[in-house]
């Protein structure tokens, strides 16, 4: 598949919200077996190219160095040297995301547009482009689902279930840990 998709991480001791359920080196367990295991999802589904944007030095991976700017900042720069048509950013920690769904969202992005993956609480998990840096991403913004789809581009919204969980708080480990059981 002629894509290339991005995945940020914060970096790997994020998830302060999870302070109070795990331990600093368990978020960061947390956050490598997530990062490995979305990774591995987006290779399934036929990309091969596959860079995570942080600011860690991470062994395994292509990375794009983001020297510690702001999460839209960094992505905007690293999308700036994507040379596929196509471009994609999805979470690093969504546990539930299969193959499939990476599919759908690159096959629902417009010729010359978007494709947003809503998250439960109304925020983005993924958002695909054509061309790659068409737009500004609002990754972490309340409700940027909307901001994106409100951008002034043709735009889908794909409510898709492992798309649209990521691990943010204690509630949803509980929930994560009963899905995957």
């Amino acid at each position: 598949m002629d894509a290339h998709v991005l995945v940020p991480l914060k970096a790997l001791d994020p998830k302060s919200r999870l302070a109070a359920a795990l331990s600093p080196s368990e978020r960061a367990e947390l956050m490598r077996s997530l990062l490995e295991r979305v990774v591995g999802v987006v290779q399934e589904a036929g990309v091969e190219r596959i860079t995570v944007v942080t600011r860690e030095p991470i062994d395994g991976y292509e990375v794009w160095a983001d020297g510690g700017l702001p999460w839209n900042d960094a992505l905007a720069g690293a999308l700036a040297d994507v040379h596929a048509p196509l471009a994609a950013v999805v979470s690093a920690d969504l546990p539930l995301l299969r193959a499939e769904e990476v599919e759908e969202l690159l096959a629902a992005t417009p010729e010359r547009g978007i494709a947003i993956a809503r998250a439960l609480d109304g925020g983005t998990n993924a958002v695909s482009m054509r061309p790659p840096g068409l737009v500004r991403t609002h990754f972490g913004e309340p409700q940027s689902a909307a901001v994106h789809a409100g951008l002034g581009v043709d735009h889908v919204v794909l409510d898709v279930p492992g798309l649209a969980f990521d691990v943010d708080t204690p509630a949803d480990l509980a929930k994560m840990h009963a899905a995957c059981r």
